[in-house]
């Protein structure tokens, strides 16, 4: 990426993120060509970006010339704390972890591709919810193109492994080289972030799935050497339902995403619906998840919670701890 590309590039990009239309994403890549200084120093971003916007439109009339036969298209909006990806091999089980940790129904079979389009649900953890989105599985075979996308845009995902397969670590290698291959980097540390063009880094967690097969523990040794020093690895049963709250626990903690709860002065706070901020976020950013014009008018606020007293008053730079109070003072 050029080191000398103006602000409004950046800011501009972030919209892409939450682009769900093919339409929207051209638009949005069109806007970014018009703001990428012409000079030679950016001529592999321009072609980057011609390139994209081409293959866009190509994939365009391809569906419109199929008449919706033959590819189907889903997109999910995200709701909740964070969007999470259950990504996997067939018959990793993935279905029956979104059973097993929502309300959802999907269909369950002892059998691979069970599951065709997206089936989603909410998982509680505390006083907030993640949303799981249950993918077709990856192999060698094939991947639609959404699925992809779908992983791209999500907060989280989770590459659920199988520990009743003897193969389970080549299908892990598999699903993990196929997702490289699309310019998916799973990683075990590091931020989710999505850009126009190149590869992307998502954060990953290995969900050891199928803990009460025989022999499922050496398995799961096997698994730790292999990727225990790259993953964040949780074992867990959905058919019997166990570590599925240390699960919840490992995705909080790898969405690094803290709880904020406002409160008016003189009242008490409202404990029913935190805003959700990345880790590192200040009292500025807070303020700014409420209103643009709310920010802009912020003088100062008050805090319970982090702070060395109750009620001190802090500064719009004050960095935020999970589960503070914070009373905007305008």
């Amino acid at each position: 990426m050029p080191a000398n590309l103006p602000p409004e590039y950046f800011q501009v990009e972030k919209k892409y993120r939450t682009a769900r239309t093919t339409d929207e994403k051209i638009a949005v890549l069109r806007e970014l060509l018009s703001i990428v200084p012409k000079h030679k120093g950016t001529e592999k971003l321009q072609k980057e970006l011609k390139s994209k916007i081409a293959r866009l439109k190509r994939e365009k009339e391809e569906r419109k010339a199929q008449g919706g036969r033959r590819a189907a298209i889903y997109t999910v909006r995200k709701e909740g704390a964070a969007q999470v990806a259950l990504i996997g091999y067939p018959n990793a089980g993935k279905s029956q972890l979104l059973k097993a940790m929502t309300n959802a129904q999907p269909e369950v079979a002892p059998y691979p591709f069970t599951t065709f389009k997206p089936n989603v649900g909410m998982a509680e953890f505390e006083d907030i919810a993640f949303q799981l989105v249950d993918l077709p599985p990856i192999s060698e075979e094939h991947i639609e193109y959404w699925v992809l996308d779908i992983v791209r845009n999500a907060d989280l995902a989770l590459l659920v492994v199988d520990l009743s397969d003897d193969d389970f670590l080549e299908q892990t290698r598999v699903v993990l080289e196929k997702l490289e291959e699309r310019k998916i980097i799973p990683v075990g540390k590091g931020e989710a972030e999505i850009h126009v063009v190149g590869p992307i880094e998502k954060r990953t967690i290995l969900v050891a799935n199928k803990l009460d097969a025989p022999d499922a523990d050496l398995r799961l040794e096997m698994l730790r050497e292999y990727y225990g020093d790259k993953f964040p690895i949780v074992a867990v049963s959905a058919v019997e339902g166990r570590g599925l709250e240390e699960l919840k626990r490992v995705i909080f903690r790898e969405l690094e995403i803290i709880r904020v709860y406002t409160k008016e002065p003189g009242k008490p706070p409202d404990m029913s619906d935190p805003l959700i901020l990345k880790r590192n976020s200040t009292v500025l950013d807070a303020a700014r998840e409420i209103h643009k014009d709310f920010a802009e008018k912020l003088k100062y606020a008050r805090l319970w919670g982090s702070s060395k007293f109750d009620g001190q008053r802090v500064e719009k730079t004050y960095i935020l701890e999970d589960r503070d109070i914070v009373e905007f003072h305008i």
